[in-house]
C-alpha cells in the first residue's frame, strides 16, 4: 500500500523541530564563540603573567649574583682583617716580650748600683 503524497510532504511539527535544532545550533556557535573569545583573553593574560614571573625571575638571579660577589668581597675583606690582626698580635706581643727583658735587665742594672752605693755607704762609716 502507497502512502498518499499528502503524508510525505513535512509537517508542521517537523519544522518546529528543524526550527528549534536550528536555535539550539546558534546557541552552541554563539556559547563556542564565547569560550573562545575568554580562553583567547585568558591565553593573554597566561601570557603577560609568565613573561611578568620571567621579568622577575631574571632581576632575582641577578640579585643573587650581586650578593655572591657581596659575600665573596667580604670574605676577602674578613681573611684580609684576620690576618693583619695576627700579625699585630704578634708584633704586640714581642714587644710585651722584648720591654719586660728590657725592663729587666734595667732593673738590674738599677739594683746593681744600689747595692754599691749602699756598700760605699756603709764602708765609710
Amino acid at each position: 500500500m502507497m502512502f498518499p503524497m499528502k503524508m510525505m510532504t513535512p509537517s508542521k511539527p517537523s519544522k518546529q523541530t528543524s526550527a528549534m535544532a536550528s536555535k539550539i545550533k546558534n546557541k552552541i556557535l554563539n556559547t563556542s564563540s564565547f569560550f573562545k573569545v575568554s580562553l583567547k583573553n585568558n591565553n593573554k593574560a597566561l601570557a603577560l603573567a609568565l613573561q611578568a614571573q620571567k621579568e622577575k625571575s631574571r632581576q632575582l638571579e641577578m640579585e643573587v649574583v650581586y650578593l655572591q660577589k657581596q659575600v665573596e668581597a667580604l670574605c676577602f675583606e674578613l681573611a684580609t682583617k684576620k690576618y693583619k690582626q695576627r700579625k699585630l698580635l704578634l708584633i704586640l706581643k714581642n714587644l710585651h716580650s722584648n720591654t719586660l727583658q728590657h725592663l729587666n735587665m734595667a732593673a738590674e742594672l738599677v739594683s746593681d748600683n744600689v747595692r754599691l752605693q749602699l756598700h760605699f755607704v756603709s764602708e765609710r762609716q
